[in-house]
């Protein structure tokens, strides 16, 4: 049998050799490119796509799928599915659960989520336009960018952080339980210290595996290239220019309203069930450039289709963006930012995911379809229920897309589970 990692890149090579096809669909949907290398990009097999709207049948799955979420461990959801070809742009937004387990608040379609590594391709982009202004170069080295502060930076290259390719430790993998000093604020040298502690776990460029410290350096390299802080660059280089107003980088322990609330199970007393206690207010500079965004569904949706449409960066520098550079076991291409992946009904997309105490998040972009869904998850069961829901998403049945199929998905990297060394 064909593995996960075989078809996998192959879709990959699809996937970037189609970067350049839709730039004149972008600008026909009235989205603004970035100069004559403009160009967006959309996974290879889009197929025939529907004219732009969503079925009442499709609408009626994706609730229950989004009800199945929540009743898998999470008080609460926020989804929305946007659908766009030539003919337009059509939405649904869905919720379920509760907001706030205390009140029994309702969630609002647009509430505020710490987004958790949704975060990365937007700190990814950011550096990517630097790069696009001559300002650094994909393959300068750690040690050139940041003197010093890198054990062995001097062999690992920008674009080995971008994509997971560095053979750097994940610092949140030794990190306190967030429960113990959720207040406290982190400087990104002391992550990056946890790191040179523990050292590397295979030599650069020979692997991959994900790892949040790639981008605590990510964020410090823009910092030392633009001499302000990486939040203000972010906001310059995408928040600004698309008009994502729900979207901010925080730096304090608040969450902009409305805001769904975080829940982390307690452990419980013998023979009792977990009682999920309220998280939402902790400093996110615990996840400096990795976890820190804060947005709306479909903010994230919007920068995504900019992203993709051409709208953020020029052509060339996009295409570079959505080179994979590293396939895993179970399928996942690494990208410089984004991740390739095949749904079970043969769709090739794009995608990322987020994991941070209380906070599940997903993002998955293909054949004109895309999906955000946030989780207020206080359990660490599997996933199933969120992969039905972007299978629902994206491969619904009807004219000639074949319907998904039940399948095994990866294990979904954890940013920090909260819980202290090692969750």
């Amino acid at each position: 049998m064909e593995s996960r990692k075989n078809r996998a890149l192959l879709a990959t090579g699809a996937l970037a050799a189609a970067a350049v096809v839709v730039a004149a669909q972008a600008l026909l949907l009235g989205g603004a490119d970035r100069g004559a290398d403009a160009a967006p990009a959309a996974p290879a097999n889009d197929g025939p796509r529907p004219a732009a709207g969503i079925a009442a049948e499709d609408q009626i799955a994706l609730q229950q799928a989004l009800n199945r979420v929540v009743r898998q461990g999470s008080s609460g959801a926020v989804a929305e599915l946007a659908v766009v070809d030539e003919h337009g742009r059509d939405t649904w937004n869905g919720v379920a659960g509760v907001a706030d387990r205390a009140t029994g608040a309702p969630v609002d379609p647009q509430a505020h989520f710490r987004v958790a590594s949704l975060s990365k391709p937007f700190v990814a982009a950011t550096l990517l336009h630097l790069v696009e202004q001559g300002r650094a170069d994909l393959d300068d080295t750690v040690e050139e960018l940041l003197p010093g502060v890198l054990d062995g930076g001097e062999h690992i290259t920008l674009r080995m952080l971008l994509s997971h390719t560095s053979g750097i430790f994940s610092y949140n993998r030794a990190m306190p339980d967030v429960r113990e000093d959720p207040h406290r604020r982190w400087r990104p040298r002391e992550l990056v210290e946890i790191a040179n502690r523990r050292g590397p776990v295979f030599a650069p460029g020979t692997d991959v595996a994900y790892s949040n410290t790639n981008y605590v350096l990510v964020a410090m390299v823009i910092e030392e290239i633009t001499g302000r802080p990486y939040t203000e660059a972010v906001d310059r280089a995408i928040l600004t220019p698309l008009g994502l107003t729900e979207t901010s980088i925080p730096t304090d322990s608040e969450v902009p309203g409305p805001a769904m609330h975080a829940y982390l199970a307690a452990a419980p007393a013998p023979g009792l069930a977990p009682e999920p206690a309220d998280i939402t207010h902790f400093n996110p500079t615990r996840w400096y450039g990795t976890a820190q965004v804060v947005s709306t569904v479909s903010d994230v949706n919007r920068f995504w289709e900019a992203l993709l449409g051409g709208r953020v960066l020029g052509r060339p520098m996009l295409a570079e963006m959505l080179e994979v550079q590293a396939v895993t076991d179970d399928g996942y291409g690494f990208a410089l930012g984004p991740r390739a992946y095949t749904l079970t009904c043969g769709l090739d997309v794009w995608m990322h995911s987020g994991n941070i105490p209380g906070y599940r998040t997903w993002t998955v972009h293909g054949g004109g379809r895309h999906l955000t869904l946030f989780q207020a998850r206080y359990t660490e069961d599997p996933d199933p229920p969120a992969w039905a829901m972007i299978e629902t998403a994206l491969c619904p049945v009807h004219g000639d897309r074949p319907a998904p199929t039940p399948g095994d998905h990866p294990t979904e990297p954890v940013e920090d589970t909260g819980r202290g060394e090692d969750g």
